[in-house]
């Protein structure tokens, strides 16, 4: 009979190591035996918990392995969080988070569904431990004849160095004057919102808002006016989609948001803080969870674990967007949560908003840019109420579909629209340090007009990485993961 393969880690015995750098990993192969205390690392003997005598036992037709060792002779780390009964377990960049009880494991902040919720048993932890190997790619094989368990991991592709890579908490960290970042998981009511019909107007979204977030903040309110901004798609020599995003205003406060709904894809997205304004002023005076949450409702761009990129960007156009068609209604900021929560790539996100009376946030008419990881990229616009798709890998500020609109927008987009359009045809393939000069090249700085470009972000859709660059500082970047 097969053994189903779970793992063992005793909280007590946690201890780190040296990060696991990733890209860089040899084959490796570990073996243990049921009732061994000793364990083979790429051939060599060691005691799985020097002078501690743990050995990989059977219980109820399981087998449980030390989790710690084996994540420790990969190089990782494992730790416990006893108040919130949370195992950690890290290797190079990539974690996974496991709660007793909970069948539900976060790979990189991304929710997956566990066969077996981890439990606690004679004060060790148990924990899936095919999950977590197959998860770090790693591979798991059981000889019930021999009652030996082999877990190896090939070699590692290469990927792109990172420099400055943020780890996030839920806790709002200031990484400079302007810019922020915080993490959260776990319920956002977003599918309440939804439930409820949406919102077709930003009043009815700040009702939402204050009635299930935000009751004892007084008045809230969005508001805004015209923002610039530029979009590019493209990939790499290695196949993979990136796309780049420039954001155009005022001098403002940034906040970057990582967030693993319980419903949804992870993602990370960019909310302009200056857009919303609260009876207690400065919007970063909230109480923290409801700060977040409600910077959830506001994104104007994104990347989720699927790679799919979703970016709102303004048209100089008296016209407005005011679906009325009987179906539940968003408004610009909800849609792109929306598509960050739900969809997958550029199909599914214009299905998903086929479903939706769509209606202007802040009063501005704008087009969605759309990228996802095969590199198929698009503009979604609305033109006398109807929806139209744009195949196209550059998007500024004025419409793109054909029609008596096309082209109607400012003539410093046209300008922009161009500039990445050659730098395309000059270089069909970018690398992402190409894709951040390409937006510095269309950035404010080069207008006079008053205007900054506020951030740059280049995702790596393939990777799940997101770069930013702030206030057109080109040299200071700050790296996030999706999953």
């Amino acid at each position: 009979m097969k053994k189903t393969v779970s793992a063992l880690l005793c909280a007590l015995l946690l201890c780190a190591s040296g990060a696991f750098p990733a890209g860089a990993a040899d084959a490796w192969t570990v073996t243990m035996r049921v009732g061994d205390p000793l364990m083979t690392v790429n051939g060599m003997e060691t005691e799985i918990d020097p002078g501690l005598e743990t050995v990989p036992i059977v219980v109820h037709d399981r087998t449980l392995l030390p989790v710690r060792a084996l994540i420790e002779s990969a190089g990782g780390t494992a730790s416990w969080d006893g108040p919130r009964q949370r195992v950690t377990l890290t290797l190079g960049e990539d974690s996974i988070v496991l709660t007793i009880g909970s069948d539900t494991a976060y790979w990189n902040d991304a929710p997956r569904t566990l066969d077996t919720a981890p439990e606690i048993r004679n004060g060790c932890t148990m924990l899936p431990i095919r999950f977590i190997a197959e998860s770090f790619g790693f591979h798991v094989d059981w000889d019930g004849a021999q009652q030996l368990i082999t877990i190896t991991a090939p070699t590692a592709p290469q990927t792109e160095p990172y420099e400055n890579v943020i780890n996030l908490s839920e806790q709002t960290t200031q990484l400079e004057s302007g810019l922020s970042a915080v993490s959260y998981s776990g319920e956002t009511l977003f599918d309440e919102f939804l439930a409820q019909g949406g919102a077709a107007t930003d009043a009815e979204l700040v009702r939402f808002l204050q009635s299930h977030i935000v009751q004892n903040a007084g008045e809230l309110r969005l508001a805004s006016n015209t923002f610039g901004c530029s979009a590019i798609a493209v990939k790499n020599d290695a196949g993979e989609a990136l796309f780049g995003r420039n954001f155009d205003w005022y001098s403002s406060d940034a906040l970057i948001v990582r967030s693993k709904p319980e419903n949804g894809y992870a993602s990370i997205s960019t909310v302009n803080t200056n857009f919303i304004r609260t009876a207690y002023g400065d919007f970063m005076s909230l109480p923290e969870k409801a700060r977040t949450l409600v910077s959830l409702y506001a994104p104007l761009d994104g990347m989720n674990e699927k790679g799919l990129a979703a970016a709102v960007l303004y048209i100089e156009d008296a016209a407005a967007i005011n679906q009325n068609t009987g179906k539940p209604d968003l408004t610009t900021t909800t849609a792109i949560r929306l598509l960050l929560d739900q969809a997958a790539d550029v199909d599914e996100a214009v299905a998903l908003l086929k479903q939706y009376d769509m209606h202007d946030s802040l009063g501005m008419m704008v087009h969605f840019a759309l990228a996802d990881a095969s590199g198929r990229s698009v503009a979604v616009e609305y033109i006398g109420g109807e929806m139209v798709v744009t195949e196209t890998p550059v998007i500024t500020n004025f419409y793109l579909a054909d029609g008596s609109k096309q082209g109607l927008g400012s003539s410093q987009s046209h300008t922009r629209f161009n500039t990445l359009t050659a730098l395309l045809a000059e270089s069909p393939t970018m690398q992402m340090a190409d894709v951040r000069d390409a937006l510095s090249s269309v950035s404010k700085r080069h207008f006079n007009d008053g205007e900054t470009t506020e951030w740059s972000i280049v995702y790596n859709q393939a990777q799940r990485v997101a770069q930013y660059y702030h206030r057109e500082n080109y040299d200071k970047v700050y790296t996030f993961r999706v999953g």
